[in-house]
């Protein structure tokens, strides 16, 4: 028979301690849990604190001692609350060891056998529960103290301190088609066999699209790299430029337009050297000195960093020689496709129908790929013009015309680009009119590579070169230029991309391939026998304009987006042929010369927006030609006196001016005066009431303007003759709450300013509530209304409709509206697709009233942002469907842990969800399968 003897050694000051601290903390499971609360409030002040630190870092300053300190103190302090939980987790209920020693004596026939407590099964002394309870309470004091000094680190980051940097270059260390160039590069790099390739091929093989591919890895796989850094450098690219465009990438704020290219180099380089960086440039025409874009090793590694961070940059260019020069340790040619390749490529951009359709189409249609020699932008090119084409014959003409040398051996080509010039001639040729093709080449006048948004930008120069000039109001005019953007996106000669964005309003952009863009330009100033007859040296870097004997000849100028800061002097009628001038974005030029006006006699066209112009000379009333003058965002006071000289001026836009003075006469007397654009004027002056009030042109003028949201000032809109508002703000900020307008509904809006209203915006007004209705019977109110825009409406708390039906309206903006509480109204919105929010701090939900029916649960919309809102939890309470959704950016939104995406948000088109990596990775999904479905879609922000 066997008996158990324990023999027990109680330490009583141990017991002591254990039962105070029980008494204090209840249980160890509730200590435990406030334990976990309060280190959940302490990460959460660790979080605001790193960005603090990411945000002050972009300024180019580093974390202090102090925060270096407390940021490893709350680590170390992690790893030890980690311990005591696992320590917890491993505690039986028999197990609270708060003796020091435990004897079993196990006697069986004589012999007798003693243990150690915990022989058998290992537990350690710390793993009982009263030790457990003071490790609790212990940790509890570390963590309150710790938060108590978080308070008191301000700043968080300090001026980096200058220090002698020495920079030491990169140490200098393959079935067809896209997918193997990508493999063969991103298996090169994860190897870390080398840190500078270089990618080559001719023009239109398929390099950006390479380099593209690469960049959503990296963006998908960040363990490697920190940073993946995307630039275009292009042909006449200025080093400076691609420094800026850098930190603009990083979001870094220290590099100023006044810092030479050293000094540049210098600040990438101190962001950068202690991260993990892919540079991606695309299509180089000559060496870089990659030190100078901040991508070097520094000469000393950091205290405990066991190697040198990497620096690696991809390349993308048409030569050879120039992966030589910048000393490429692989490179990677880019060839033709195949035949086969060649084939489908070209079937999957053509009507598979047509091709089906008729054996000889087909037939036909294999000799025009072979012609495109397996270049694929040739190949997509030609392919997209065939569009439509359902005859034989038509097909055969294409073919007789692709392989007519007369097309193309008269122009000198280069032997690369032949092919790729008679793919863009046929394409440019199968367009519907020359209106059409016009508006095309026009889009070469932008820099290479350049977004050029289609609402502000490319439409107005279309216009303004009178392209589009059969319409009534201003509306029209649009509503062509978009049918013209269709029809060249349709035939892959523009693309539309998303703008890069940082908290300014979202528009969409297209932009033109560098070798279509190349074959425009040939067109404009390669043929006929006239070399000059368009000079584009737009965004290069330019500091003066070009010799007079360069440009003298020419019909049309671009020299936008450079840094001219003066110009010289020309006689009188220097430049007979230039009737468009584009000068926009030359930041340097305070005024205009005279004699630089006086030497353009014939100019039509004159863009001059955005290049600080401070005072007009008297000599712009000299242009008597004049139709379109674009003078917006310079802060000039004053319009010259004679400025109603201008009598064959159809457009001018004045927005964003400062503007004061309008001397009488000077909009009444323009008689053919079609568009006016006074918006964001920050006060309209009273002489601009006269003006618009006497104005007897003949055309309807289509306006916008800005003016005090009163309810006299709305009247006077009505009331004016011959008049239509295009674009309207109702602004609060210079009249009290008691003087502005009440009342948005029946009786405030006349046709005047409703029928044809694109724009609406309402800022700075004092309402708690935002009611729009219709007049009495009248449907057609608000029928043009695209965009509303909602901005510093600091009271409000509701937007309602009360049975207004905006059935264009497209896009709405609601910024710094703090107590609005939900936008369930926009799903009343039949063709609503972009939606932007920000700053509404006391939204918790967008929609919240959803309703039953189909036609109310979906919702049209295709682009959402929400950014700064940091009580959102949720779009809405029950799934939404969302059949057009597109893109999707997500900012600063801490609590919103769900996305309304049911499963067949997989199934719509797609293309980004944009947010930060720890928002995306602590999403709650109701199936993880739909998270696995749209990682390949995030991009973080």
């Amino acid at each position: 028979m066997a008996c158990i003897k324990l023999n027990l050694n109680v330490d009583v000051n141990s017991c002591l301690s254990g039962l105070k601290a029980t008494l204090r903390l209840g249980r160890p499971k509730s200590g435990i849990e406030k334990l976990k609360k309060e280190m959940k409030n302490l990460r959460d002040k660790r979080d605001d604190i790193k960005n603090r630190i990411d945000q002050a870092e972009l300024e180019g300053k580093i974390p202090t001692y102090q925060v270096s300190q407390w940021l490893l103190d709350v680590e170390t302090l992690e790893g030890q609350v980690a311990a005591i939980e696992q320590d917890f987790q491993s505690t039986s209920c028999f197990s609270c060891h708060c003796f020091n020693q435990t004897q079993t004596q196990t006697q069986t026939g004589g012999t007798s056998q003693t243990q150690q407590a915990g022989d058998q099964v290992p537990i350690r002394e710390s793993s009982n529960c009263c030790s457990i309870i003071l490790r609790v309470a212990k940790k509890l004091g570390e963590v309150k103290e710790l938060m108590d000094r978080a308070d008191r680190l301000d700043p968080v980051a300090t001026v980096r301190p200058s220090e002698p940097t020495v920079m030491i270059p990169i140490s200098h260390r393959s079935p067809v088609g896209i997918e193997s160039y990508e493999e063969d590069i991103v298996g090169y790099v994860d190897g870390g066999k080398g840190d500078i390739i270089g990618i080559y091929g001719m023009g239109g093989v398929g390099k950006t699209t390479i380099l593209k591919r690469i960049q959503q890895h990296y963006h998908l796989n960040h363990a490697i790299f920190d940073r993946v850094i995307w630039v275009v450098a292009s042909k006449d690219c200025q080093l400076k430029r691609l420094q800026m465009d850098i930190a603009k990438s990083l979001g870094l704020k220290t590099l100023q337009e006044s810092d030479d290219e050293r000094t540049c180099g210098d600040k990438l380089f101190t962001f950068l050297k202690s991260r993990n960086c892919l540079l991606l440039l695309d299509d180089i025409w000559e060496h870089l000195d990659l030190q100078l874009l901040g991508m070097a090793h520094s000469a000393t590694t950091e205290r405990g960093q066991q190697q040198q961070p990497r620096k690696t940059v991809v390349f993308t260019t048409r030569s050879e020689a120039v992966c030589v020069q910048m000393k490429a340790e692989k490179k990677i040619k880019v060839k033709c496709l195949d035949p086969v390749q060649a084939w489908r490529l070209f079937e999957e951009n053509s009507e598979k129908d047509v091709l089906n359709s008729d054996a000889g189409i087909k037939f036909v249609a294999e000799k025009l790929a072979k012609e495109c020699a397996g270049l694929p932008l040739a190949l997509v090119t030609v392919a997209r013009a065939m569009s439509g084409k359902k005859s034989w014959e038509a097909w055969n003409g294409a073919l007789r015309q692709i392989r007519d040398e007369h097309q193309w051996k008269t122009v000198c080509l280069p032997e690369d680009s032949v092919v790729m010039y008679k793919a863009f001639k046929l394409s440019y040729d199968s367009l519907e009119n020359d209106s059409i093709r016009e508006c095309l080449l026009c889009c070469a006048l932008w820099p290479e590579d350049w977004q050029i948004n289609q609402f502000y930008n490319l439409i107005p120069c279309w216009i303004g070169c009178g392209l589009i000039c059969e319409f009534n109001v201003i509306n029209e005019a649009f509503d062509k230029g978009y049918s013209y953007l269709e029809a060249l996106m349709a035939a892959s000669l523009l693309e539309e991309c998303i703008p890069m964005r940082r908290s300014v309003h979202w528009d969409p952009c297209v932009k033109m391939h560098d070798v279509i863009r190349d074959m425009a330009l040939l067109m404009v100033s390669g043929l006929e026998g006239n070399k000059r007859k368009w000079i584009v040296k737009a965004g290069i870097g330019l500091s003066d304009l070009p010799r007079q004997e360069e440009w003298q000849e020419a019909e049309r100028a671009s020299f936008m987006r450079n840094n001219i800061t003066s110009f010289q002097e020309y006689g009188t009628s220097t430049f007979p042929k230039l009737s468009m001038l584009i000068l926009c974005h030359n930041k340097g030029p305070k005024t205009i010369p005279s004699s630089l006006l006086s030497s353009m006699p014939r100019l039509t066209y004159l863009g001059l927006n955005g290049c600080g112009i401070r005072e007009l000379p008297m000599e712009i009333c000299s242009l008597t030609e004049l139709q379109y003058l674009d003078l917006s965002y310079n802060p000039i006071t004053s319009l010259p006196a004679k400025f109603g000289c201008l009598s064959k001026l159809e457009y001018l836009l004045l927005s964003d001016t400062d503007l004061k003075i309008v001397p009488k006469g000077t909009i009444s007397n323009l008689l053919i005066l079609r568009w006016l654009d006074i918006t964001e004027i920050p006060l309209v002056p009273e002489c601009w009431w006269d003006e618009l009030k006497y104005f007897k042109g003949r055309h309807q003028l289509s306006l916008g303007i800005n003016i005090d949201a009163t309810t006299d000032n709305i009247k006077q809109l009505n009331m004016l003759p011959n008049v239509s508002i295009w674009k309207l703000t109702l602004d609060g900020s210079n009249i009290s709450k008691h003087e502005q307008v009440t009342d948005l509904g029946t009786q405030q809006w006349g046709c005047r300013v409703s029928d044809h209203l694109e724009f609406l915006c309402f800022y700075f007004l004092k309402l708690d509530k935002l009611v729009l209705a219709t007049g009495v019977g009248r449907e057609s109110n608000f029928g043009c209304l695209k965009s509303l825009y909602f901005e510093d409406l600091e009271q409000l708390e509701e937007i309602s409709l009360n049975g207004v039906r905006l059935y264009n309206l497209r896009k709405i903006y609601i910024d710094t509206c703090r107590m609005l509480k939900d936008v369930s109204w926009v799903l009343e919105l039949p063709c609503l697709n972009f939606l932007e929010i920000i700053y509404c701090e006391e939204m918790k939900e967008l929609i919240s009233e959803v309703g039953n029916s189909n036609s109310i649960s979906s919702s049209s919309i295709q682009r959402l942002i929400l950014s700064r809102m940091p009580n959102l939890n949720r779009i809405a309470n029950q799934p939404l469907h969302f059949p057009y959704f597109e893109y999707i950016q997500v900012h600063r939104c801490p609590k919103l842990k769900k996305l309304p995406f049911m499963a067949e948000i997989l199934k719509s088109r797609l293309k980004c969800i944009e947010g930060e990596e720890d928002w995306w990775n602590n999403l709650v999904w109701d199936d993880e399968n739909i998270k696995d479905s749209l990682t390949p879609y995030f991009r973080f922000n």
